[in-house]
């Protein structure tokens, strides 16, 4: 936290966060969270529109009692495991978000995770437009904070998805580590403002975008958005799963937090 600070001279005020500190297998805190669980066929997206393997089961996400919140994708046993679009489920894991119950315009959002290793793991912090029971995907903006795959070990996306720029074409980039992402804890952030936002790894700056870059497009980011937490498995982005991929695998994070910077941010319940 104090290297943001350092690296900028914005002036940031704690309005929300998440610590994570509760006793082992306590839930998220369901003021703010919900579970969204299956593998999407209730919105009409089964594989959650990406072909994704995985169905989000709730007792797949909760505190370890050590100061994190795990999600954890688990390798099934066929005769139990959940139905999909494609048939039993290879995979549970978890999904929680703050629609209905916490919503959030421009400020600074950071969150410090741990990923693991995994060819097929797909972990993302990422935000969708509080408006998207009116305007579908990708009218209603995606911003995804930080996203992984396994099959690129060293790589973290950063990126925007709006109307004309969207899927494989969505603006943004990617940031290469010398080591392993899962080799240690990172911290993700965004700084975003009316027209602009900025992407930073471990309180460096990567990428910056600007309302301007996806011209003639729309620029649909100054309105309130929600979290997503989730760890999908395969899909479009994640790819061929490793037959050999540990029969669990998880997701750690340590805080999430959100500030006022420079006098922008809002927190507010819809």
């Amino acid at each position: 936290m104090s290297s943001a600070q350092d690296d900028n001279q914005s002036q940031l005020k704690l309005l929300w966060a998440q610590e994570f500190d509760g006793e082992s297998g306590q839930l998220p805190d369901p003021e703010f969270w919900e579970y969204e669980n299956g593998d999407g066929s209730q919105f009409g997206i089964p594989g959650w529109g990406n072909q994704e393997l995985e169905s989000y089961q709730p007792e797949n996400t909760a505190m370890d009692g050590d100061s994190s919140l795990v999600i954890t994708a688990k390798k099934t046993n066929p005769a139990t495991a959940p139905d999909t679009y494609y048939g039993k489920a290879q995979f549970t894991s978890g999904r929680i978000v703050t629609h209905h119950k916490l919503h959030f315009e421009y400020g600074r959002y950071e969150i410090r995770a741990k990923v693991s290793g995994g060819v097929g793991l797909w972990p993302a912090f990422w935000m969708l437009g509080d408006d998207i029971g009116e305007h579908t995907w990708p009218l209603c903006g995606e911003i995804d904070i930080m996203e992984f795959i396994g099959r690129r070990p060293n790589t973290i996306y950063g990126t925007l998805h709006g109307p004309g720029y969207f899927g494989d074409d969505g603006h943004g980039t990617t940031i290469d580590l010398p080591d392993p992402v899962a080799d240690d804890w990172h911290v993700f952030a965004i700084e975003w403002k009316p027209d602009h936002m900025v992407w930073f790894l471990d309180g460096k700056e990567y990428f910056r975008a600007e309302a301007s870059a996806v011209a003639p497009n729309e620029w649909v980011f100054n309105h309130p958005f929600y979290f997503l937490l989730n760890m999908a498995v395969g899909g479009h982005l994640g790819g061929e799963v490793d037959p050999e991929l540990a029969t669990e695998s998880q997701l750690l994070v340590d805080y999430i937090r959100v500030y006022e910077i420079d006098g922008y941010g809002r927190v507010f319940k819809p």
